[in-house]
C-alpha cells in the first residue's frame, strides 16, 4: 500500500506562487532564480531532487509571516539557468547556494530538504555565512546503486525517456515501493517531475560522490543545526540523520512522528519557526 502520510502530503500540495522573481547570478554565469516573498529576517530555501520552487508554496505561506522568504529553484530548475550540463560539477551547485545567500545578506537563516541538505552540509563546512541551518533527511548514507546506474539513468535522459527515468531514480535511487511510484504517475505533479526529470543527474552525482556523513568536516560546522526526520521513513536515513546531528557541534535532532521522505510543509513550517526565532 502506498503510504498514506506521503499520499496525504502529495494530496495537499500545492504548486506555483504570485511572489516576486528575483535573480543573483552565479560563480559561472549561471542566473539563479527566486521567489522572494514576505517580511522579518531573511530565510533562504531550496529543494532536493525532483524539487523547483514552486512546490514549496505551502512553506513559504508558514514562514513568510515571520521572515523574507527567498525561496529559489536550484539551476536547471523553474527560471534558473543550467549553464552546460555536461560540466556539471557539485561545486556549481555550492556557488549558486552561496549567490542567494550572499544576496539574502550574511547571517540569513537556511532551509534545505533533501539533497539540498547535502549540499547545505558541505557549504557550510567551506564557511557558508548562514546564522542556522534546518535539515529535512538530507539522505546521506543512501543504500548503493547498481554500477550502471548512472549510465542507465543518462541513456533515458538522452532519449527523452523521462517517465523512465523518473521511475529509475524513485524505484533504485530513493526505494520507493512500486505503489508509492504508481501513485505519483497519477498525480497532478508527475508532470513537474517530468520536467524535472534532467536534472536527476545532479542529484544522483551529488547522492553517489558525496553519500557518506562528512565526519571529519563536522566538527568545523559551528552554527545551531537542526536535523529533521519523519518516523516513518527507512531506517537507514534516520540512522544518518541522527550520526549527521551528533556529529555538528550545535546540532539538534528531531523526529516527526507519522512522517516519511515527503516533506510535511504544514507541519515542519511551524518546527524551522520555532528553531530559527529561539
Amino acid at each position: 500500500m502506498v503510504d498514506s502520510t506521503m499520499g496525504a502530503e502529495l494530496g495537499n500540495l500545492r504548486l506555483g506562487s504570485t511572489a516576486a522573481v528575483e535573480t543573483v547570478i552565479s560563480a559561472d554565469g549561471v542566473p539563479i532564480t527566486y521567489q522572494k516573498s514576505g517580511s522579518g529576517p531573511p530565510v533562504v530555501m531550496t529543494g532536493g531532487g525532483l524539487n523547483n520552487a514552486a512546490m514549496f508554496a505551502e512553506l513559504v505561506d508558514q514562514l513568510s509571516p515571520h521572515f523574507t522568504v527567498y525561496n529559489y529553484d536550484r539551476r536547471g530548475r523553474g527560471h534558473s539557468g543550467d549553464g552546460n550540463p555536461d560540466e556539471f560539477t557539485v561545486d556549481l551547485e555550492l556557488a549558486d547556494m552561496e549567490a542567494v545567500v550572499r544576496a539574502a545578506g550574511e547571517g540569513c537563516y537556511l532551509f534545505a530538504n533533501c539533497t539540498g541538505g547535502m549540499l547545505a552540509v558541505h557549504a557550510a563546512a567551506r564557511g557558508l555565512p548562514v546564522a542556522k541551518m534546518a535539515l529535512y533527511e538530507p539522505p546521506f548514507e543512501s543504500p548503493p546503486v547498481s554500477d550502471d546506474y548512472m549510465d542507465r539513468l543518462q541513456a533515458l535522459l538522452a532519449e527523452d525517456r523521462r517517465a523512465e527515468a523518473v521511475e529509475l531514480f524513485y524505484r533504485e535511487s530513493v526505494r520507493f515501493s512500486e505503489e508509492t511510484i504508481s501513485y505519483f504517475k497519477q498525480h497532478p505533479i508527475w508532470d513537474a517531475f517530468l520536467a524535472l526529470a534532467p536534472t536527476l543527474v545532479y542529484d544522483c552525482t551529488l547522492g553517489i560522490d558525496y553519500s557518506p556523513v562528512p565526519v571529519d568536516l563536522l566538527p568545523s560546522i559551528e552554527i545551531p543545526t537542526l536535523v529533521i526526520d519523519g518516523g516513518d521513513s527507512p531506517q537507514w536515513i534516520l540512522t544518518a540523520c541522527e550520526s549527521l546531528a551528533e556529529g555538528l557541534p550545535n546540532g539538534t535532532h528531531h523526529r516527526e512522528p507519522g512522517e516519511s521522505h515527503v516533506l510535511n510543509q504544514k507541519t515542519t513550517g511551524p518546527l524551522i519557526t520555532s528553531f530559527f526565532t529561539s
